[in-house]
């Protein structure tokens, strides 16, 4: 164990450099999310009807999604390795790179089916660039921070996450708005080209911070394959860490992404006026997240992620009902009690609490998988399992009750992650650095029953 404690510069250095990173990966994210949602669907599926076009763009957003545990698996391995750095900066560059060139691509008009295989194809690299970015980033940010605040520097990736998508759906917002009745023909590719940008400033931020002491610390480990390892003596640690991903991979999506099409396509607000009004939400998730951070510091994550997924359980029907005033003050509550009091907590409190359940030589791979896996099943199929709900019922209530059931299974993963961390023993190195094997197929040291 190391005994050099991380300085506070160097905390603040590794939180900025993960915080931007996830911006730029949340941001191409939004773009896309955004374009599934009002664009693709008549540039790419152009045969199709309306509701069939909507699904099929919804498909092509959940394709990025089961190519992710792929990527999080391939780079955590890497980042157990060889250092979360040099793979932080790889998956940066496949990220941008490939959102670039979605802005590229010519329509169904042009070269027929070849324009939705090769938006599948860039979507599917993106994916597998993201697969470990954000892994890498609370990995990164949570291990150069000092003991007593590694929730509040771990937080940032997750403001991040927010501000990029944020920023994504307003560039889109002003593009349309600037561009008016050519944004479907063109206007569109701009916020996808603009990612080149951002992906260099975020490079060079990135290539100024150095390795963690935990890892250096952790290359003494003789691990061959950390993944596999942690199958063989932590089942437990994996299975309740992607159960408590539910509540970020798939609850938050219907607020985040299938909203903005129910805004638009039934409640009959107009497209800015849907961007407009997810920007507001995104960043005020955002602003509360270093809050939030600071408060799990102090009073616990686990209690904090138990708070936050709670109050989902309890907030999904008030905020459709809320909604369906069609009142936009009354939206925008809705919408912002739902990302404040149950996704912002939970996502500030799930940065560090997913880090402190795998030991430094595993925790890349440990937290890529957890969270990939998790998003691969619901990131991007919870919006296509929202439209096939409502198309089926013609109603929003059975999508409340998905929300509820994802809240709940992030409930009880949570509640159950005590037999293997503690809020008591959040800030103790010794209860994550070692690992020792029982027949039950358990992490020994650290476990509470």
């Amino acid at each position: 164990m190391s005994t050099t404690a991380p300085s506070v510069q160097q905390a603040r250095r590794a939180a900025a450099a993960s915080a931007v990173g996830s911006l730029v990966e949340w941001y191409d994210f939004a773009l896309y999310g955004a374009a599934a949602a009002l664009v693709f669907n008549s540039y790419f599926f152009v045969d199709a009807s309306p509701t069939t076009g909507l699904l099929a763009s919804f498909a092509t957003f959940a394709v990025g999604y089961f190519a992710r545990p792929f990527g999080g698996v391939v780079f955590g391995h890497l980042g157990d390795k060889i250092g979360r750095k040099p793979v932080m900066i790889v998956t940066l560059g496949i990220m941008g790179v490939s959102t670039a060139l979605i802005g590229l691509l010519p329509s169904y008009h042009s070269i027929g089916l070849a324009a939705p295989v090769l938006l599948v194809l860039l979507r599917i690299i993106q994916g597998l660039g993201a697969g470990a970015e954000y892994a890498g980033a609370v990995v990164l940010s949570s291990e150069a921070a000092p003991r007593g605040s590694r929730g509040f520097y771990a937080s940032w990736s997750g403001g991040g996450v927010w501000l990029g998508s944020a920023l994504g759906l307003g560039t889109f917002q002003l593009v349309l708005w600037l561009t008016g009745d050519n944004f479907e023909q063109w206007g569109w590719r701009i916020p996808f080209l603009l990612s080149l940008v951002m992906l260099v400033i975020s490079l060079y931020i990135r290539r100024r911070v150095a390795e963690t002491e935990s890892f250096e610390q952790a290359k003494k480990d003789d691990t061959k394959i950390p993944l596999l390892e942690l199958f063989r003596t932590a089942k437990g640690r994996l299975a309740l860490s992607l159960g408590s991903n539910f509540m970020l991979s798939g609850f938050s999506y219907i607020p985040q992404v299938w909203a903005l099409s129910y805004l638009t396509n039934d409640i009959g607000l107009a497209a800015m006026a849907g961007l407009g009004i997810n920007a507001v939400v995104l960043v005020a998730g955002a602003a509360f997240m270093p809050v939030f951070g600071r408060v799990g510091d102090r009073f616990g994550r686990r209690r904090l992620f138990l708070f936050g997924a709670g109050f989902g359980i309890v907030w999904a029907f008030p905020m459709f009902a809320l909604i369906d005033t069609r009142i936009p003050a009354l939206i925008v509550l809705a919408l912002v009690i739902c990302f404040v009091g149950a996704v912002a907590t939970c996502y500030a409190a799930q940065a560090a609490f997913l880090a402190e359940m795998f030991p430094p030589a595993m925790r890349y791979s440990g937290v890529a998988f957890a969270r990939e896996v998790s998003g691969a099943l619901l990131g991007g199929t919870t919006p296509l399992i929202a439209t096939a709900m409502f198309a089926g019922f013609g109603h929003w209530w059975p999508v409340a009750v998905w929300m509820v059931f994802m809240a709940t299974v992030a409930f009880v993963s949570v509640y159950l992650s005590k037999r293997y961390r503690s809020d008591a023993d959040q800030d103790s190195d010794d209860h994550f650095n070692h690992v020792t094997t029982h027949p039950t197929g358990t992490v020994g040291t650290g476990v509470k029953v």
